[in-house]
C-alpha cells in the first residue's frame, strides 16, 4: 500500500517536532524490547505562559543557557505562529504520521511527544486544538503525549465532553499531564490547581521548591535522566517535589521575594 504521508502535502510542517534534548534522551526498554524516541513542541517562554507564577518567571530555565540562542528563540516564535493556524491540529497529526511512517528514527518505535518544554497553553482555544490531536491519536499505538502545565483555569473552562477526552487519554496511557506549582504559586492559582486535580485524578503533581528537607524520599525527584526515569510519562496521580537546581544566586534572590509567607 502506498504511503499517503509525504512532504508534498501542505499539512506537513518541517521542523514542527524537533527531537528531545539533553534530558529527553531516546532509550530502549530491555524488558519490553520497545524503543522510545522523543519529539517536542515548544512555544515562546514566559510570554506564552499566562498563569506563570512570579517566582517561576524569575528562575525559568527556558530563558537561560542554550535557550537564549537566536536560533532557539526563532524556532519558538515560528512554532507559536504555527499554533495559530486554523488547521494546526490537522497539520500536527499529519506531521506525526509522516515521521512515524517515513523516518528510521520513529518508524516501528514509540514517539513520545513532549508538549511545551518552553511555553504553555496560552488560550483555551489553543488547548482545544491539542484535544483534537489527542482524539485523532487515541488509537495510534506508536505515539504518546507528555506535558507540564500551569494553565489549570483553561482545563476547567472545557466542556464536559472535552474533559472526558482528556480523562480517557490518560486512562489509556496516551497522555500524561503534570501540574506544575511552586513556592510562589498564588492562592487563586492554587485553588485552580486543587480543582484541576479533582476533575482529573490521574494528573501528576510536580512542586518546584527551594527546600526538600523533611519530605519523604520517595516523593523527591533527584533523577538526572528523565527519559530512563519516566515517572512523569505515566498518568498516575503521583505527587513529586523537585528541588530548584539550575537557578543562579541572583535568580534565587528574586525568587524568594515572591515566596508565600
Amino acid at each position: 500500500m502506498k504511503n499517503q504521508y509525504t512532504k508534498k502535502s501542505q499539512l506537513f510542517t518541517e521542523g514542527l517536532l524537533p527531537k528531545g534534548n539533553a534530558k529527553l534522551v531516546d532509550f530502549d526498554d530491555e524488558k519490553t524490547g520497545i524503543s522510545y524516541r522523543y519529539a517536542q513542541f515548544n512555544t515562546r517562554a514566559v510570554i506564552d505562559c499566562p498563569f506563570r507564577s512570579a517566582g517561576c518567571e524569575k528562575i525559568c530555565y527556558a530563558t537561560k543557557g542554550n535557550h537564549i540562542y537566536t536560533s532557539v528563540k526563532e524556532s519558538r516564535i515560528n512554532s507559536h505562529a504555527e499554533s495559530l493556524r486554523e488547521d494546526f491540529s490537522e497539520a500536527m497529526c499529519y506531521t506525526i504520521h509522516y515521521y512515524m511512517n517515513n523516518t528510521k528514527r520513529y518508524r516501528g518505535n514509540v514517539m513520545i511527544v513532549r508538549i511545551h518544554e518552553s511555553g504553555d497553553f496560552y488560550s483555551v482555544q489553543y488547548l482545544r486544538k491539542w484535544i483534537k490531536i489527542w482524539v485523532e491519536m487515541m488509537q495510534e499505538d506508536g505515539v504518546v503525549f507528555v506535558l507540564y502545565t500551569k494553565s489549570f483555569p483553561f482545563f476547567l473552562m472545557l466542556a464536559e465532553e472535552e474533559k472526558e477526552v482528556i480523562r480517557s487519554a490518560m486512562r489509556a496511557g496516551k497522555l500524561s499531564i503534570n501540574c506544575s506549582i511552586d513556592d510562589t504559586t498564588s492562592p487563586e492559582q492554587f485553588r485552580a490547581f486543587l480543582q484541576m486535580r479533582k476533575e482529573f485524578p490521574q494528573v501528576n503533581v510536580y512542586t518546584c521548591t527551594e527546600k526538600t528537607e523533611g519530605i519523604p524520599e520517595d516523593n523527591v525527584c533527584t533523577c538526572a535522566d528523565c527519559a530512563q526515569c519516566g515517572k512523569c510519562n505515566t498518568p498516575a496521580g503521583r505527587e513529586t517535589f523537585v528541588k530548584i537546581h539550575s537557578a543562579s544566586k541572583a535568580d534565587m534572590v528574586e525568587y524568594r521575594k515572591n515566596k508565600r509567607k
